[in-house]
């Protein structure tokens, strides 16, 4: 888990220092322009190791993770910033469901989100794990089959509890084996779902497929298009697929942090301080 996250020199102007990050939720808030996603994109680029990414932002970087210091400088390679991370189980959701280019070509249905999804859903022997690759491990690993069963039955008693007022519920289709909704005895493909819909579940998805493991869990924003009543509940739905899941999020909609997670907020404004002059 991350404790300690240091920027300096962003835009060659300030300094950002926040300490005594959660091992549960962070929640960031601030004003449209305070830096917030551009925080975050710094971020997810040390995370990845992603030097070039870093290089642009001109900035010097340093972690704390699970009690050890990470620090990336001006001139750092990748396999420097790598052997310097270790192994950091990380995931960074993107919640924007943003049309394809060429839309018009694909489909009406698609979407950079409903692409997503359909990737963490069926995809099998990826270079991510897919909902489709876990359950083939009741297959290919029977001794674990039950525990597999039951989590994947957790999973939809979630999906389930959150679609109720839609009246659509999630199932295995027995015919084609696709992941399906059904609303009063029609089949509804993932595509149709609504955009809200799609986002939630891919959140649930990539949090399911954690398999309990600890993790740090980047959202920037991840409300947009989400109801209010799936915002009081995110939080709390996440950590009860994966109680080991560090999330640092932020947020303009107070709907998100008003069932108890009041406390784990932090202001921008309280981070950053102008750079001290030589």
């Amino acid at each position: 888990m991350i404790q300690c996250i240091e920027i300096r020199n962003l835009w060659h102007k300030y300094d950002f220092l926040w300490k005594n990050l959660n091992p549960d939720v962070n929640i960031l808030i601030g004003i449209n322009g305070s830096g917030k996603t551009t925080l975050f994109n710094i971020l997810d680029a040390i995370l990845k190791a992603d030097v070039r990414r870093l290089k642009t932002y001109g900035v010097e970087v340093e972690i704390t993770i699970d009690g050890r210091n990470v620090e990336f400088m001006p001139g750092m390679n990748t396999g420097l910033l790598k052997t310097a991370l270790g192994s950091v189980s990380y995931q960074k959701i993107s919640t924007f469901d943003v049309p394809f280019r060429d839309r018009p070509k694909a489909g009406k249905e698609y979407s950079q989100l409903y692409n997503e999804l359909h990737t963490i859903v069926y995809d099998i022997g990826g270079p991510n794990p897919s909902f489709s690759d876990y359950r083939l491990k009741a297959t290919n690993f029977p001794g674990e089959a039950d525990k597999i069963n039951q989590r994947i039955r957790v999973l939809f008693e979630t999906v389930n509890r959150l679609f109720a007022k839609t009246q659509k519920t999630i199932q295995i289709d027995p015919h084609t084996n696709h992941l399906i909704f059904i609303d009063d005895g029609e089949v509804i493909p993932l595509y149709k779902l609504s955009s809200g819909e799609k986002q939630l579940l891919l959140i649930l998805m990539r949090v399911f497929l954690m398999e309990e493991q600890p993790y740090v869990l980047l959202m920037d924003e991840p409300e947009i298009s989400l109801h209010i009543e799936w915002q009081y509940k995110l939080f709390e739905e996440i950590r009860c697929l994966n109680p080991n899941c560090q999330i640092i999020t932020s947020t303009h909609s107070p709907s998100l942090f008003g069932d108890g997670w009041g406390d784990k907020l932090v202001f921008v404004e309280d981070l950053v301080r102008l750079k001290t002059k030589d």
